[in-house]
């Protein structure tokens, strides 16, 4: 059986100022981390956990407590969301952040902190056995404005269109 791994990096270090309490929280959820008071670096060595698991009470204040007004988070407005499907008696939220991602909590970080022009996401994609779907690897850039993302089969397939264009000019 082949064990598939997704090493990932983010870059730059995020200003710890620059984030919301909740986007901290959720950030710190699915990616390893280090430094924390000045900055945080973000990767993840296996995978990215898009699985993240918190208690209620601590979804309440870390919305609460922060001194930031969220209103047009993306954080928080996916929370709120998950929150209004909750059932009454539940005690802890469950977030799917395969489905919400991580792009636009970033891309809310750019958009609030000076100091960043942009975010830069590389994972590389990895398999235990050689397999032609174990391979490979993403990018992606975060600015204010835009959210680019390209796969290695993403860049595969436009060089190739690309060559296959000037071959047709030239013949």
């Amino acid at each position: 059986m082949a064990d598939y791994h997704s090493p990932t990096i983010v870059r730059p270090d995020i200003p710890r100022s620059a984030m919301t309490l909740l986007e901290h929280r959720l950030l710190i959820g699915m990616f390893s981390y280090e430094g924390e008071e000045d900055s945080v670096y973000f990767f993840a060595e296996d995978y990215v956990n898009d699985l993240l698991h918190l208690p209620i009470t601590e979804v309440a204040w870390l919305t609460e407590a922060d001194p930031r007004p969220q209103p047009d988070s993306y954080a928080a407005n996916a929370v709120r969301e998950a929150m209004e499907k909750l059932d009454p008696a539940d005690e802890e939220l469950a977030l799917d952040m395969s489905a919400i991602g991580y792009e636009g909590i970033f891309q809310d970080i750019v958009r609030r902190c000076d100091a960043l022009d942009d975010v830069e996401v590389v994972a590389a994609w990895t398999c235990t056995k050689m397999r032609p779907d174990g391979f490979g690897g993403m990018a992606t850039l975060i600015t204010a404005d835009a959210i680019e993302t390209m796969s290695t089969a993403s860049f595969l397939d436009e060089a190739r269109q690309r060559l296959q264009a000037g071959e047709q000019a030239s013949a």
